[in-house]
């Protein structure tokens, strides 16, 4: 089954929470990692999402791991929503081209 990543930046001008997490993480830039596959059958290009994660860096101050948090678009537009620069438009771009890859069987 063929896959794509897109990595697309999301960038926060204030601390936000994700879900149901009580941790709030710091503004900045985030990247946000969706896994795809092509759905097989179609006459058509269509693809299903498959996960979402965002890249939660460590403290440059506080060294630590980075991690990969699940997020769901919900989630992630509900801490969108909150932040008070999110109507400017320029909140949201691609930094990177959709990269399609072959699973090994």
């Amino acid at each position: 089954m063929e896959s794509r990543t897109t990595r697309t930046r999301v960038t926060f001008s204030k601390a936000f929470a994700l879900g149901g997490s009580d941790d709030l993480l710091p503004a900045g830039g985030y990247d946000l990692i969706v896994e795809e596959e092509r759905l097989q059958g179609l006459t058509f290009d269509a693809w299903r999402r498959v996960s979402a994660f965002l890249e939660v860096r460590p403290n440059p101050h506080a060294p630590g791991r980075t991690e990969l948090r699940p997020v769901t678009d919900a989630e992630l537009q509900q801490a969108r929503t909150h932040d008070p620069a999110r109507d400017t438009g320029t909140r949201l771009h691609s930094d990177a081209d959709k990269v399609p890859r072959k699973e090994r069987p």
